[in-house]
């Protein structure tokens, strides 16, 4: 996967939440490095391991000089495979970073990743939602938009369920005058219904978390960021 200066630009303007990785040399480093971003330990990529987030889904952005995609093959597959699953490296890297003319900074790289998640537009809160399916409140509802032969496995207390690739036709079997808050299985599918909702005019919000269910068990399930 692959951002652009734009997208790392607009993570700032927005003030969203993101991990910049350095992957060069700590000497090349401290010559000029993008702000905000964390060097590379002598150790490798392992060695920051303990400093990320539980939320897998957060954005982590690598770079190198030029942007080969070779040399950032390894820390990539290693995060990706901690099951970060926003991972990407940054096209054109410093090279191209610099020149856009964007701002270089000197001297050391921070050592530390900092992450607090910021909510995007729209999103629900995950353990508000915990909260929610524990103790459902009649003025919201629980929007399952799986496919059916997910929903087989398991849904979660009180929802309702109506697959993504209905929704458009089944809106009239949602009120309008109630807030809906919308999951699936990772956060993508209850996102892109949450734009169909609000585009026809809802009081809607979705979930970006895991939500499995257990086989075996019926009734169980499990809610992770």
């Amino acid at each position: 996967m692959v951002s652009n200066i734009d997208a790392l630009d607009r993570y700032n303007k927005e003030d969203l939440s993101y991990i910049l990785i350095d992957l060069r040399p700590k000497e090349e480093v401290e010559k000029g490095h993008i702000p905000k971003a964390v060097g590379m330990p002598e150790g490798g990529i392992t060695v920051l391991k303990d400093q990320f987030p539980k939320y897998k889904g957060a954005q982590v952005i690598l770079y190198n000089e030029d942007g080969q995609l070779a040399s950032a093959e390894k820390p990539f597959k290693e995060i990706a495979g901690w099951g970060y699953n926003n991972v990407s490296v940054l096209s054109g890297g410093l090279s191209e970073w610099k020149k856009a003319g964007k701002q270089v900074a000197q001297g050391p790289a921070a050592t530390k990743i900092s992450y607090v998640r910021k909510l995007l537009p729209g999103e629900f809160e995950v353990d508000a939602f915990k909260a929610l399916v524990a103790n459902p409140k009649e003025e919201i509802i629980v929007l399952d938009v799986r496919t059916p032969q997910e929903i087989e496995e398991g849904i979660l207390p009180k929802a309702r369920a109506i697959p993504l690739d209905t929704l458009e036709t089944k809106l009239s079997e949602l009120p309008k005058d109630r807030t809906i808050v919308i999951h699936c299985s990772t956060g993508l599918r209850a996102e892109m219904a949450y734009n169909v909702l609000k585009k026809a005019g809802y009081n809607a919000k979705y979930v970006k978390a895991k939500v499995d269910f257990d086989k075996e068990k019926k009734g169980s399930y499990t809610i992770e960021e």
